[in-house]
Parts: C-alpha cells; structure tokens; sequence
C-alpha cells in the first residue's frame, strides 16, 4: 500500500507518491509536477492508484478542482483544526505550507533535523516564507514576495526597466567579490536576488542572538538561486513540504 499526497499551491500543483511505513526522512518513491490549473492532468495521475493506496488532497491553493478530480481522497483545507502546536494567534490562518514544513521539521523528516534544536525554514516560492521551529514548538514567521513577484514589481512599476528572464539564471549571479551589476538586467538580478538572500541573512542574524544555534533549511522551487554565504551550515531539501503533508496524512489517519 502507498499513500498518494497532491499538494496544490499557488503556482505548481506536486503528485507524490510515498510508502506508506518506513523512514520518516525518506523522499518520495516518485514526484509529478504540473502548473496549479493543469487539472486535466488527474486522470493520468489517478491511474497510478492502486485500489488499496491512499490519497490526500491538500495545500495553499485553489483545492476545488482537484478535489472534484479526486472524490474519494482525504481533503486538508486551508482552515482545517491542525495538529501544530504554534504561538501564532490565528492557527487556522497558517498557510499549509507552512504548517507542512514546520510539521517536519519536528518530525524528523529531513536527516539532519536532530543537529538543531531550532530551525528557520526558508520556503522560497511564489512568496517567501521564513518560519522558526524550537524544539516541538512553531513560534512564528514572515512572509515576503517571492523572486519572480519582486523582479515583475519592479519591471510593472517603472516605464523602463525590463524583467529578467530567470530562467538562465539558475543560481544568485555574483560579480567576483563584489554583489553589483555592469549593466541593468544584472542589477536587477543583484537587487532581487542579493537583496533576498541580504534579507535572509539579516533575520537569521537577528533572531540568532535570541535563539542560539539556529539552523537554515532551505525549500521551495527557487531556493538553489540563492547564495547564503553567511550562513553555515545551511541545508536544503527539495521535498521538505511534501514529507510534511506526508506525515501529517499518516498522523491523521494512521
């Protein structure tokens, strides 16, 4: 038997398929990727279903469609009662993203969990999302645009900058030594880039010195574009979020 997780979010909607016991830390068996309306993509992914597999509908996005395309999955909406125990004032409003992530981290879901006590999971999507996990406890976080909405800001708010195409860069383009461009689409790309990974950077600084030997967990579709050279270690894991809907599905339903 294999548990099937869908998460829709803003942009991308991701089809995983995980066993259904064994190591938490584990990746998935398999990993589909579609854009968030691709919804007629379902029955293509429905026919990897065994008739005695699971499947948990779920994420930040628009679920309605999905949902209709899967009639017979579990369903964890936003606003759904979550099992988090987080410091935040109105736990129904967490984005489930978030809530995912902070799920596993607590949860072991990554192999190097254990080498902190506390955590800042930076989630680098269509928005950014920084959330600080201490011990089994969720305290809080913030939430910035994400790569691609800063460079359009930027490129929608004047009448004659252009936006970079982000597809040729695949990381944060530094100048030698120095974070500064020699012409406009590479100050662009410094500005939004440098300017993230700065931000980055500056809050972990901050909230290190009230909460010591924290670690960096980087996730989310842009998270490789960006360089944090002042923080180490930093990890990464690709499929952080969707571990955490993983065992968050098993937590809920066995």
């Amino acid at each position: 038997m294999k548990n099937w997780i869908l998460e829709v979010g803003n942009t991308r909607a991701k089809w995983a398929c995980f066993e259904c016991i064994g190591d938490p830390s584990a990746p998935p068996l398999k990993v589909h990727s579609t854009r968030s309306t691709d919804v007629q993509v379902a029955p293509t992914w429905q026919r990897e279903v065994q008739a005695e597999d699971r499947v948990m509908v779920t994420g930040s996005g628009d679920l309605g469609d999905w949902i209709h395309a899967f009639p017979t999955a579990f369903v964890l909406r936003p606003g759904d009662p979550i099992p988090l125990n987080t410091s935040v004032t109105e736990p129904t409003a967490l984005g489930l993203d978030r809530i995912a992530n902070a799920w596993a981290v607590i949860h072991n879901c990554f192999t190097q969990a254990s080498e902190h006590q506390a955590w800042m999971i930076v989630d680098v999507g269509t928005c950014v999302t920084l959330d600080v996990v201490q011990n089994t406890k969720h305290l809080g976080g913030v939430i910035s645009p994400g790569i691609k909405m800063r460079m359009k800001a930027m490129a929608e708010g004047t009448a004659k900058l252009p936006q970079p195409n982000l597809l040729e860069q695949n990381k944060h383009p530094m100048a030698q030594s120095l974070a500064l461009g020699n012409n406009t689409e590479n100050a662009l790309l410094r500005g939004g880039l440098g300017g993230l990974s700065a931000e980055i950077e500056g809050t972990w600084a901050s909230l290190n010195q009230k909460i010591p030997d924290m670690g960096v967990l980087l996730t989310g579709g842009d998270a490789l574009r960006l360089e944090l050279r002042d923080i180490l270690p930093t990890f990464a894991d690709a499929h952080l979020t969707l571990k955490g809907f993983h065992a968050i599905f098993k937590h809920l339903y066995g």
